[in-house]
C-alpha cells in the first residue's frame, strides 16, 4: 500500500491518489489544522503538488499492527514559489478501514538542501 501511495506522489496522480482514502478521512499532518474529509484532503494536496515541483518520495514500511501502517519516508522537490532545491523526511501512523486509509498521522521536516545546516543541537 504505501509503494502505490509512493508511485502515484511520484506521478502527481492526484485522482488515482484520492481514491486510497475513506470520504471521511481524518488527517493530522504536521502543523496543518486537522483535515477533515476527502474534499478538505484533496484541496490540500493540489496546493501541495503546485508547490513541490518535481517531487521523488521514497516510503519505507516500518512496522504493521492490526489495521495501522508506520512507515518512513524521504523526499526531494524543487520549491513552486523560491525556486530552491529542498529535501524532507518523516514519519507516518496509516489506519486502514475497508482497504483505503481512514486516518493519516504525519510528521515531517523540510529543508533547503543547499542551505548549511540549521540545527541547534549542534
Amino acid at each position: 500500500m504505501l509503494a502505490r501511495y509512493e508511485d502515484l506522489l511520484n506521478r502527481a496522480a492526484l485522482g488515482e491518489y484520492m481514491d486510497g482514502f475513506t470520504d471521511d478521512i481524518v488527517v493530522d499532518f504536521a502543523d496543518l489544522p486537522t483535515i477533515r474529509g476527502k474534499d478538505q484532503l484533496e484541496q490540500i494536496m493540489r496546493a501541495r503538488f503546485a508547490r513541490q515541483k518535481r517531487y521523488r518520495l521514497k516510503k519505507a514500511l516500518r512496522f504493521v499492527f492490526g489495521n495501522t501502517i508506520v512507515g518512513s519516508w524521504t523526499a526531494d522537490w524543487t520549491d513552486g514559489v523560491t525556486g530552491r532545491p529542498m529535501k524532507g523526511k518523516g514519519i507516518e501512523f496509516v489506519e486502514i478501514r475497508d482497504g483505503k486509509c481512514a486516518r493519516w498521522e504525519a510528521t515531517f521536516n523540510a529543508w533547503d538542501a543547499e542551505a548549511p545546516g540549521r540545527s541547534h543541537f549542534t
